[in-house]
């Protein structure tokens, strides 16, 4: 049974001590159905009206609070949901569902370590907890630290070998690592398990793109689109793969729509940027390349090309300070670069 029917299942099934009255009996009825509701709204309104009555079970009022902390979740709200799974914490002190997805708020808020005792606790509780082995992997890979991530995503995928999230982020930890070859492998797995799977899919494309196989990224990155035509890095991948292919106007749409959807994304800038940079654009490069610098000063990427822009504008001193300041940062950029077809 799925979390989503086992909480539906647990929430329908719980007995709230019954009314005086069968009016108050259908109210109670119709809150415990609100409360499992998909809609956050109506779900966070059930579940208030069954707190505030304060009837029931620990064990149910655990439910009401871990379900609307589910509800302000969905409705970016991680420090209220943060708030209800702590009472229904405090009131079931064994619920692994809800040390799971406070672990997921935390790691939303950035607070990467908080997230990562959360995941502790539930695995503690439940070592067979799959989910929880996949999300404690998400919080060390945020942290930087892929070596562990991959460690957890190992004991996830040793639990459940047909579980595709595990293969996907396992994949991006050995992407983020340089083994190219590896993450392919994951995310051709994680494709196999779920054809569907639009971020694997973006993945696969990414690595290929990195691998410089950039008719092959498309192809995965087409197909990721068409499954979710909201998902920025797809769009940003296909920029890059396109600018490097000599396709700029597609390419520059295609950055135009990542940044419609993630504005401020350093990646997109740079991208766009690199485009405008090949389309003999200075000016429009060179405030890509400002935005991107401002969102992460030391993006040697960013810097270098930048520096070429400011070049290309007659701008000599500028530019080569920009490119002198980038070989400081990433010694080997220029021959980085020098694959992309620009060149001082």
């Amino acid at each position: 049974m799925s979390q989503k029917a086992l909480i539906i299942a647990i929430v329908l099934g719980v007995a709230f001590a019954a009314s005086p009255s069968n009016a108050s009996a259908q109210t109670r009825d119709a809150n415990l159905e609100r409360c499992a509701d998909a809609d956050p709204d109506l779900s966070i309104g059930g579940c208030t009206a069954l707190i505030e009555a304060g009837q029931g079970t620990p064990s149910d009022l655990a439910q009401a609070f871990f379900n609307r902390a589910r509800s302000y979740n969905a409705n970016g709200e991680p420090d209220r949901a943060i708030q209800d799974y702590g009472e229904a914490i405090k009131l079931d002190p064994a619920f692994a569902f809800a040390f799971n997805n406070r672990g997921n708020a935390y790691n939303t808020k950035g607070d990467h370590d908080r997230a990562i005792q959360d995941f502790d606790q539930a695995i503690k509780l439940d070592p067979g907890y799959v989910v929880a082995f996949n999300n404690r992997g998400v919080a060390y890979s945020s942290k930087g630290d892929d070596d562990r991530a991959i460690q957890n995503y190992d004991a996830a995928i040793e639990l459940d070998p047909t579980y595709p999230r595990a293969f996907n982020n396992r994949g991006y930890s050995y992407n983020e690592k340089g083994d190219l070859e590896r993450a392919i492998q994951d995310y051709d797995q994680a494709i196999r398990l779920d054809p569907d799977y639009a971020r694997a899919l973006s993945n696969r494309g990414t690595a290929y793109n990195a691998k410089g196989d950039y008719d092959r990224a498309i192809r995965d990155l087409d197909r990721s689109i068409d499954l979710n035509p909201t998902y920025a890095p797809a769009f940003r991948s296909r920029c890059w793969a396109k600018a490097l292919l000599g396709r700029l106007q597609e390419g520059l749409s295609d950055c135009d729509n990542s940044l419609d959807i993630s504005p401020g994304d350093r990646n997109a800038l740079t991208s766009r940027g690199l485009v405008n940079l090949k389309l003999k654009l200075p000016d429009a490069a060179i405030t890509d390349f400002d935005a991107s610098l401002k969102a992460d000063a030391k993006y040697a990427l960013s810097l270098y090309l930048r520096g070429l822009a400011r070049q290309m504008k007659g701008d000599t001193t500028g530019g080569r300070a920009d490119l002198a300041a980038a070989e400081q940062i990433q010694a080997d950029i220029a021959d980085e670069v020098a694959k992309y077809g620009v060149t001082p």
